[in-house]
């Protein structure tokens, strides 16, 4: 991302290639021996809160832009971090779901 002030304008240029590395250097699978680990990267876009729902808009590591909806069942206790915190958990188990339908579809 490269910023440039342009009068009183500031010019956001963003570089999706390097948002494309970047996803890519978090995202990834290792094992050692009886042990594995998998870590996946996502871009957060934006976060709309409007209790009791949050909605997460969130670009993955193939530059596909996708939303998703939480809600926050204990309204009296809305705590934003906690239902941040469930979307996202929603759109990692979305990427998870994706990966397993590309892999077992036919190549086109």
């Amino acid at each position: 991302m490269s910023k440039y002030k342009v009068g009183e304008e500031l010019i956001i240029v963003h570089n999706p290639n390097e948002e494309k590395e970047k996803l890519k250097s978090l995202t990834g699978l290792n094992y050692d021996g009886d042990y594995a680990q998998i870590s996946w990267g996502i871009k957060i876009i934006n976060v709309e809160y409007e209790k009791p729902n949050v909605i997460l808009t969130y670009r993955n590591h193939q530059g596909d832009t996708n939303k998703v909806f939480a809600v926050c069942r204990d309204i009296a206790n809305f705590d934003n971090e906690k239902v941040l915190e469930k979307a996202l958990l929603k759109a990692f188990q979305n990427e998870i779901i994706n990966i397993s339908v590309e892999k077992n579809s036919p190549i086109k």
